[in-house]
């Protein structure tokens, strides 16, 4: 504790001044002479004041107690009353809920640490309890045991009660951020009442005015009569065991039409276990039902097709030349069995080119391993020159003695099956898409959200707090904005998201680009999948981030520079002379004021920093900081070969 508060008034002793003092008395303190009390009482007392604080030192065997700093604007007593108050009398005034968490907490710390950080409630003079931070070192004699207490009491009841905001709104964006619908609803089950926002008049066709007039009976009277029951019985359910509810059902529009919906949410219990309060969305998936239900009864009809389609049965002799051709020769092939039988159509001819080699390969196969069987796909070229796939099984039959005698098999045309398949990747890549734009779109409804939700607070570090979660939802909507534009849906060229999300990172923090200028250095053709570039997205986000808002004194010029670069790790070439392993560096730096030393990079109190030691091991990388002439991070990550780029 003590440190601590040689440390503040070190770093920043324009905050207490003291025109009084001498210039010998001005310079830094070491922690020894700190703690020898060399400084005057006046100058403890000045300190403590000016920072809003109490200091109090309590003898445990006495129950005496020194106070000194801002008692009476933390506590409402006059300095002369509260000096009359001793320990026991400071323990009577603690909340009686916080009182017996208080006593075991600090008797876990007396089995350890000497030092304990909390806080808890206190009753002032007028009767109102606040919230204060309690920072207390135990001393200990000989034997162990603690006879003296120095603490710091701080009152945080204004930063309390903003964090006590700002989780009851972040609750409920939270559970909207982790689904991707368009209707949220928040139903109070205590009242029945339920709040809408979202795409109201798209779903439901009622305006919001309408609209928020709905209660829980109201939407149970909109779902269609046969599936009111079933939705009802799940709802009914998750009311009596917490579990989440999930729902396919169709919902009656304000002119009459249904449309098919899928309904997510969440639950909350009180203390008594009791469900209250129910969090989600509601999509319209009126077109994904229909196209599921079209794909199902196509699937069902190729089922059919491929059951009863018939196929071609083959034996060849040892040279492979068919010695019998029986089944839809001649609608597969467009021959009759006798034209190729008597030698008229060469078999191998009418295989296509293109497949021929890889059907050498298995004849040489089947002619080496008697025991195999062969299943594989290419293309013939029927009489009316158009190509047919088929599906062909081979197999080898041998004599008594076990020699080869025959190869034997059947062909199938699935030239419909192949172009089923060539439509179903087509209509999944189609799928994809969409959902990379639903995704992307979802997210830049919640960063709306937040930057409204934001103008309703006025303390500038909830403000702050909003704005970086924007950026971060940003980020990854970026994100899924450039894979819906990609031809590959799996990965992305890296450098154009950065340029991009850094481009957003300025333009949200308004900067003079004339004074902070980037720097771009970035090897193109570098593809990351999804799994990468989320988490690494909202690395740089938070970097960049962390050097527009703290690495730059206002109003002086600066640079921040990021370098993304494909480096091996290991010597040895492969015959076509690429490296055989290699890794990604990534470089964020900036020309401030650097990283205060003070700062554990590897263990930050920011939530910031701490998210970037989270993703960093998220993609199995390594991060170092460097602090010359600013400050420099250095990430490593993506180990692989190169046949995955």
């Amino acid at each position: 504790m003590v440190d601590n508060l040689k440390k503040e008034y070190v770093m920043s002793p324009s905050k207490y001044p003291n025109p009084e003092l001498s210039e010998k008395e001005k310079l830094p303190l070491s922690s020894s002479n700190f703690t020898q009390i060399q400084i005057s009482e006046e100058r403890y007392r000045l300190f403590a004041e000016k920072a809003g604080k109490i200091l109090f030192d309590a003898d445990l065997k006495t129950g005496a107690v020194e106070w000194l700093g801002a008692i009476k604007d933390v506590t409402g007593y006059e300095v002369s009353e509260f000096h009359k108050i001793g320990l026991e009398g400071f323990k009577k005034l603690i909340h009686p809920e916080d009182q017996n968490r208080l006593s075991v907490l600090i008797d876990s710390v007396l089995e350890g640490e000497c030092e304990l950080e909390t806080e808890y409630r206190f009753r002032k003079k007028d009767g109102k309890y606040i919230y204060l931070e309690i920072t207390v070192v135990f001393l200990k004699d000989e034997e162990g045991k603690p006879y003296r207490v120095l603490g710091v009491l701080k009152d945080i009841t204004e930063k309390v009660h903003s964090r006590r905001k700002m989780e009851k709104n972040a609750e409920k964006f939270l559970y909207v951020a982790e689904q991707t619908g368009q209707l949220i609803f928040d139903i109070d089950f205590r009242t029945n009442k339920i709040e809408w926002a979202g795409a109201i008049e798209k779903i439901t066709g009622c305006t919001p005015e309408e609209f928020y007039a709905f209660n829980l009976f109201a939407c149970r009277d909109s779902i269609h009569p046969d599936d009111r029951g079933n939705v009802w019985k799940t709802l009914k359910h998750s009311l009596k065991t917490g579990d989440n509810l999930y729902a396919e059902f169709r919902f009656r529009k304000t002119d009459g039409n249904y449309v098919y919906v899928e309904d997510s949410a969440v639950f909350l219990r009180d203390e008594a276990g009791r469900v209250y309060r129910a969090l989600g969305v509601i999509k319209d998936i009126s077109e994904k039902k229909h196209v599921r239900e079209t794909l199902e009864r196509n699937e069902g009809r190729l089922r059919t097709y491929m059951k009863n389609l018939k196929g071609i049965g083959f034996q060849l002799d040892r040279n492979f030349k068919p010695v019998m051709m029986l089944g839809a020769v001649e609608d597969i092939l467009g021959y009759t069995p006798e034209d190729i039988l008597s030698g008229k159509i060469i078999l191998f001819d009418l295989f296509d080119p293109g497949d021929r080699d890889r059907l050498i390969e298995n004849q040489i196969k089947l002619l080496e391993n008697p025991e195999l069987v062969i299943d594989h796909i290419y293309r013939i070229r029927r009489r009316d020159g158009s190509l047919r796939w088929v599906h062909e099984i081979i197999q080898s039959i041998r004599n008594v003695e076990g020699e080869t005698w025959l190869f034997q098999g059947s062909v199938r045309d699935i030239t419909d099956k192949k172009r089923a398949e060539e439509t179903l990747k087509l209509a999944e890549e189609i799928h994809k898409k969409e959902i990379h734009h639903r995704i992307k779109n979802n997210l830049q409804v919640i960063s709306s959200l937040l930057d409204l939700q934001a103008d309703f607070f006025e303390d500038k570090e909830v403000i702050r707090a909003f704005r970086e979660s924007q950026n971060r939802v940003i980020s990854m909507a970026l994100i899924h904005e450039e894979l819906y534009k990609s031809r590959d849906l799996e990965s992305l060229d890296f450098a154009g998201y950065l340029r991009k999300l850094t481009g957003e990172l300025f333009r949200s923090y308004a900067l003079d680009s004339s004074k902070i200028r980037l720097h771009m250095d970035a090897a193109t053709h570098i593809f990351l999948r999804m799994d990468t570039a989320i988490p690494l997205g909202m690395i740089v986000n938070e970097l960049v981030s962390n050097s527009l808002k703290h690495a730059f004194f206002e109003g002086n010029n600066g640079e921040i520079r990021i370098k993304l670069q494909c480096m091996e790790y290991k010597t040895e070439y492969d015959e076509c002379g690429c490296p055989e392993s290699f890794e990604y560096v990534l470089s964020v730096s900036d020309n401030g004021r650097g990283i205060p030393k003070n700062i554990d990079f590897e263990n930050p109190e920011t939530l910031g920093l701490q998210l970037v030691n989270i993703l960093v091991k998220q993609i199995g990388g390594e991060i170092e900081l460097k602090r010359n002439s600013g400050a420099e991070f250095v990430i490593r990550f993506g180990k692989q070969e190169p046949s995955t780029l």
